[in-house]
């Protein structure tokens, strides 16, 4: 009997250091934690990103050591749930997803500007020179998805030009980028809104035109990705926190005086098959921007609260959305 007190007497209290070491663990995780988990998407959007990883910025302004654990990931959604879940410290995604996942709970910010990437209406129909005359035709509309950015845009141009932000949500045609274009070569889709590169692409395949929308509507440098960070590590752990927000500076930096070099880094790192110099051109065309200054956000979630596009409501105020000292508007 004596035996078996001690035996449960020894469990116990291994019961209780375990149940105290789980309890521990968040704020072990971001007090001490050595290791800092970053995804982003496959893109050229997501270059200073690249170079940030690849160049081991952030341990130039962070006096401890940190494994920086830097991946692609399938889709922003996924890094959007692990941003908030706490399993990834920080992600890169499209602006209109961030701001519908901060309104609906989601336990991150954006922390940063990631870049402005120029966004086209292709078509591979001579007839379809306009809006108009896409709304007449009743043609269905390749884009990423609902309410992603291409939506939006789609929904800022129909506002402007025909009155109605929703004019084309009954022909929506979600598909992926990669798809879209294959889609606009072989004809199997007439209208693709497609961020670059694709829109480059696609606009050297014989037969293909844009179809144009105002820069007063569509402004070039307007900010369409961004990045966030969990609410973890901006609270938890500010000094590594500052230190990422301080590479992607220099990242930034970087990508500007180094385009070539750059190039090269994203053709390995997403297996592209592009040459190196449409990289560079693609990623230094003039409505192509990387910067962590936040351009036009405001006025673009507003726009989405006005018009229908947010479930959840936004109170105007753009601090809802970031971090105390992100720059822009």
């Amino acid at each position: 009997m004596k035996m078996l007190k001690k035996i449960m007497a020894v469990t116990l209290v291994v019961a209780m250091a375990a149940a105290m070491t789980a309890c521990g663990g968040s704020d072990k995780k971001a007090e001490d934690s050595n290791k800092l988990v970053i995804r982003y998407q496959k893109s050229i959007a997501y270059a200073p990103v690249m170079i940030m990883a690849e160049k081991n910025m952030i341990s130039n302004y962070y006096d401890k050591e940190v494994e920086v654990d830097c991946q692609v990931e399938k889709d922003g959604n996924t890094i959007k749930e692990g941003v908030s879940s706490g399993s990834i410290d920080v992600g890169t995604v499209g602006l209109p997803p961030a701001v519908v996942g901060i309104l609906s709970g989601s336990k991150y910010k954006i922390f940063t500007g990631i870049s402005a990437q120029p966004y086209s209406i292709v078509t591979n129909q001579k007839d379809i020179n306009s809006l108009k005359d896409l709304k007449d035709k009743g043609i269905q509309v390749g884009l990423l998805s609902t309410n992603s950015q291409g939506h939006i845009m789609l929904g800022l141009a129909a506002k402007a030009e025909l009155g109605d932000a929703h004019a084309f949500d009954n022909v929506i045609n979600p598909v992926d980028n990669a798809s879209g274009f294959d889609g606009i070569k072989s004809g199997s889709i007439k209208v693709h809104v497609v961020i670059s590169p694709y829109n480059f692409k696609e606009l050297a395949v014989d037969g293909t035109h844009e179809i144009p929308v105002s820069e007063d509507v569509w402004v070039p440098g307007d900010t369409s990705i961004v990045g966030i960070a969990s609410k973890d590590l901006y609270e938890n752990n500010k000094e590594l926190y500052d230190a990422v927000c301080k590479a992607f500076e220099e990242a930034m930096t970087y990508v500007k005086e180094n385009p070539e070099e750059t190039a090269e880094l994203v053709k390995e790192k997403l297996e592209l098959d592009d040459s190196v110099e449409d990289i560079v051109k693609w990623m230094t065309d003039s409505k192509s921007q990387y910067s962590t200054e936040l351009q036009g956000v405001g006025n673009f979630v507003n726009f989405m609260q006005e018009e229908g596009f947010l479930e959840n409501e936004y109170s105007g105020n753009l601090s809802d959305l970031i971090y105390d000292g992100v720059k822009g508007n």
